[in-house]
């Protein structure tokens, strides 16, 4: 057989054959190598954010209905009557559980007495005519509705010029009320459950639970503070316990109906005593009990305000758009806390039992 291999010349000596050069080994890729990788993608999404915050900023301003107050820019939101009306009414929105919360971080929302204030110094503008107070809130906080309540009086003193209606939602019951009382006029859907005008404090006592099983739980108090530990889970409640804290209940029930005995100027107090039972009504029951002034919605709200003030008004909104902090933080500042979020932080803001202007029928 033939090779194809080809050969050399007649004479030439064969040439010996030298092995092939070896592939260099692939160098490992370093530490720092990866470090540099990680650090790339950090300066990529960081120039990305800077761009996105850029573009909302510059939206901002270039936005619809922006307007700029004392807490910042807001956009405004018409709700009622005639749409580009001069003269405004603005607003304020008081829902979920009434409770204060924390120092809010970075302009974030606030509890309810925070957004009320910050409402009122908006509606302090010049441009703003009226107030609309649309509560929808089975209380809350004594403390923090006694709060809103003088807030809001102080507001109707200081500019006796803006008239100031309330406007029930779901419900306006105990400290909703409370705060509601301080309108010189009160609307109720006709699906409104509003009353309930009384206050309580809820303690869960595990005594016999605890002498079933053998749980003590040990105070160490002064025997010149007896009523050191009241309201102890863990032991009955004395009577003279009892006593001290009906008492307290009682001082805070004469302030409730102090409150509405003054708001209301058609009911005396023995008539605000009938009805500050701790019941709820309906909206046709407040209407004969004298709680509300009518039945309707925001269209009967924005004519009482046009009767008031002799011109066409045009009920807004005032929304906050997020500023930097609730864009960093995702602080919701244009949504209002549900129920739920509310009486968790209500339940949140104490170590133990509170006196509440509550109704506990709207867990």
């Amino acid at each position: 057989m033939t090779s194809n291999t080809p050969q050399p010349p007649p004479g030439v000596p064969l040439q010996p054959a030298w092995p092939a050069a070896a592939t260099p080994p692939r160098e490992a890729r370093g530490v720092a190598f990866f470090v540099a990788i990680f650090l790339g993608i950090l300066l990529v999404a960081s120039a990305g954010l800077n761009v996105l915050l850029l573009l909302l900023s510059v939206g901002s301003f270039a936005g619809g209905g922006l307007a700029q107050g004392v807490d910042g820019a807001f956009d405004e939101v018409h709700v009622a009557g005639e749409r580009g009306a001069r003269t405004k009414v603005l607003q304020v929105p008081i829902t979920g559980a009434i409770a204060e919360s924390g120092s809010p971080l970075l302009g974030a929302a606030g509890g309810t007495v925070t957004q009320v204030r910050r409402a009122l110094r908006q509606a302090e503008a010049d441009d703003v005519h009226g107030v609309l107070l649309l509560v929808d809130s089975p209380g809350g906080g004594v403390t923090d509705s006694d709060e809103i309540h003088r807030l809001l009086t102080r507001f109707r003193a200081d500019h006796p010029d803006k008239p100031m209606l309330a406007l029930f939602g779901d419900m306006a019951a105990s400290g909703g009320y409370y705060v509601a009382a301080a309108a010189e006029h009160i609307v109720a859907r006709p699906t409104t459950i509003t009353g309930s005008i009384g206050v309580i404090m809820s303690a869960w006592n595990f005594a016999k639970a605890a002498d079933e099983f053998g749980v003590q739980q040990i105070a160490i108090k002064s025997d010149r503070t007896p009523l050191k530990d009241i309201l102890s889970p863990t032991r009955p409640m004395r009577d003279d316990e009892r006593a001290l804290l009906t008492g307290i209940v009682d001082e805070l029930y004469d302030r409730f109906v102090t409150v509405v005995d003054e708001g209301r100027p058609n009911l005396d107090r023995t008539q605000v005593l009938a009805v500050a039972t701790g019941a709820i009504y309906t909206a046709k029951q407040a209407l004969a009990n004298g709680l509300v002034d009518a039945i309707g919605d925001h269209d009967t709200a924005a004519q009482w305000f046009e009767q008031k003030l002799g011109k066409a008004v045009a009920v807004v909104e005032h929304r906050r758009r997020p500023g930097l902090g609730d864009l960093l933080f995702g602080a919701d500042a244009h949504a209002a806390p549900s129920l739920e979020q509310s009486l968790g932080g209500l339940l949140r803001s104490t170590t133990g039992p509170r006196f509440l202007y509550y109704w506990q029928g709207a867990r």
